[in-house]
């Protein structure tokens, strides 16, 4: 495509980008669509020993069965400071919410995705809302968690 050999070509006599003199532009590449971005909020709560709360997303759809701290729905119309987008498993809780230092934007096949980091720390070992387990950072490596999930846990640990 970038050094067609008319001179050797069968066609060259019936090729009408040979005759307009564009044959080494041929063939272009289809412009790339837009990728639309949806935002959403990332929840990640730590406990006494430094565990952090974690859940499984439904076994079917984008990122199935793996890992994550829990986060509200994505949209292109997502508010990312609306704190009655917390989980509903996780009201009443956590006390108390703070935005973390830094978002966390990813980009998949057909989006790019902005995600909100709050975070909040509950003191002692209380037991995990129905449907979340705690995991220690130790075993954080060995979690189910997609690299979204692992940027989100990063900007949320960060102090």
């Amino acid at each position: 495509p970038k050094r067609p050999a008319c001179a050797l070509c069968p066609w060259v006599e019936a090729c009408a980008a040979h005759r307009a003199g564009i044959a080494e532009t041929l063939p272009k590449k289809a412009p790339k669509q837009a990728k639309p971005t949806r935002k959403g909020m990332a929840f990640v709560v730590t406990r006494g020993d430094g565990a952090v709360l974690l859940r499984r997303r439904p076994p079917k759809g984008l990122l199935g069965g793996m890992s994550e701290p829990p986060v509200s729905a994505w949209s292109e119309t997502a508010a990312q400071d609306d704190l009655t987008q917390v989980p509903d498993t996780l009201a009443g809780f956590v006390p108390r919410w703070r935005r973390a230092a830094g978002d966390v934007r990813h980009t998949f096949t057909h989006f790019h995705l902005e995600l909100a980091v709050w975070r909040a720390e509950i003191g002692g070992m209380p037991q995990a809302p129905d449907g979340h387990w705690w995991s220690k950072p130790e075993a954080l490596d060995g979690e189910a968690l997609p690299t979204v999930m692992r940027k989100v846990l990063a900007a949320g640990l960060r102090d």
